[in-house]
């Protein structure tokens, strides 16, 4: 186990230094969900904040979506980990859409829009908090996931970075997970007893992101091991050599 958390750790730094994620007192906002990723990012995050010289302002949001499909699950059991084991305080914020947002005809449809409107709420928390950025839980597949939706959905070349800037907000997407395998976070999870729940979505289940993840990388990497991580590595040197200077604006 303390290997497993050890190998975490120095993958969790390495990728928040290559990318250069966090700026002494700065006030970063935490997107929390109730899944593995999520609850396990928190918790490296607050054994790197013990060590680390860089010193932040942190404030975990967890969204209940009244307009969308409620993924409210043990919030409780959530909030109690987040202040008593991370000593994070946890804030919930209900969040609703104009009447009239367009994003409204689409929610419910698709998982692209209902990370879009999340989204669009957090954007109004950065304001109400003043923080100039939003740490995600993707990890090492999700953006090897995301770089296979663009090419086959939308003939695109373009991935999900570990950091990219808003051009018209003034705000930075952070994934400090980026360099880390989903089946480790996983299996640190379960040895940890973190608390963590599914996705109850029922638009989620079934959808192509889960279908390109297991039946194309996933299915890959049992023919060839190195198959996702080498992947990966190739997306990231081809951002590193086009985007350094500029962390991919958006």
């Amino acid at each position: 186990m303390a290997n497993l958390e050890k190998r975490l750790l120095k993958k969790l730094w390495k990728a928040i230094f290559d990318f250069d994620m966090f700026q002494d007192w700065e006030t970063i906002l935490i997107w929390v969900s109730w899944w593995k990723d999520s609850m396990v990012l928190w918790y490296l995050l607050s054994e790197f904040f013990k060590f680390s010289k860089v010193k932040v302002k942190m404030k975990a949001i967890y969204m209940y979506k009244d307009f969308l499909i409620d993924c409210d699950i043990n919030f409780l059991e959530k909030k109690k980990y987040y202040e008593e084991v991370l000593n994070i305080p946890l804030e919930k914020v209900i969040v609703k859409l104009p009447e009239d947002s367009k994003v409204n005809d689409w929610l419910g449809l698709s998982c692209q829009w209902c990370a879009y409107a999340r989204r669009i709420s957090m954007f109004k928390l950065c304001e109400k908090y003043k923080a100039t950025k939003i740490v995600y839980w993707h990890h090492l597949d999700d953006i090897v996931v995301t770089a296979y939706m663009n090419m086959i959905e939308w003939r695109n070349l373009k991935i999900m970075p570990p950091k990219n800037k808003m051009k018209v907000w003034d705000i930075t997407f952070i994934r400090p997970m980026a360099y880390i395998r989903e089946k480790d976070i996983k299996n640190f999870a379960d040895i940890k007893k973190i608390p963590y729940s599914s996705c109850n979505c029922p638009v989620g289940t079934d959808w192509n992101r889960n279908k390109i993840k297991h039946d194309i990388i996933w299915a890959n990497e049992k023919i060839i091991p190195k198959y996702t991580e080498n992947i990966f590595w190739a997306f990231i040197k081809d951002f590193q050599e086009k985007y350094k200077k500029t962390w991919y604006n958006m």
